[in-house]
């Protein structure tokens, strides 16, 4: 598999997460008033998008650009990042055992983890 059908399916892992949670009921609560951009980095591919939260909802997957706002960096080798989300690996896990970055402030990474506890429950 090349460099390119990774990012690829990079993309599609965060537009399928994107999706989720923009379906679920009980994350429109929990991301009122929560307008953030997460920044997933591959750190083996260089391949990079943004999650712009906003309005309770991922706006859009989109490759990287200037965002207002705070910015959230996650990052991580392309694979830990489709596990991630997909939720295939809790990223909790995969943040203890230092096979994901995360930089951001302690309140955000809480809402994160938040996120993925209310999706993959």
């Amino acid at each position: 598999m090349g460099p390119g059908s990774m990012t690829s399916r990079l993309l599609s892992c965060l537009e399928t997460f994107r999706d989720k949670v923009n379906q679920h009921p009980r994350l429109r609560s929990l991301l009122k008033g929560w307008d953030r951009v997460v920044l997933v980095e591959s750190s083996d591919s260089g391949a990079a998008y943004c999650m712009p939260f906003a309005a309770s909802e991922i706006a859009e997957v989109s490759p990287p650009r200037e965002h207002p706002g705070t910015i959230i960096r996650v990052r991580a080798p392309e694979q830990m990042l489709c596990k991630v989300f997909s939720g295939e690996l809790n990223p909790a896990t995969a943040f203890l055992n230092g096979e994901l970055q995360v930089f951001a402030d302690d309140r955000d990474q809480v809402k994160l983890d938040a996120i993925t506890l209310v999706l993959w429950d």
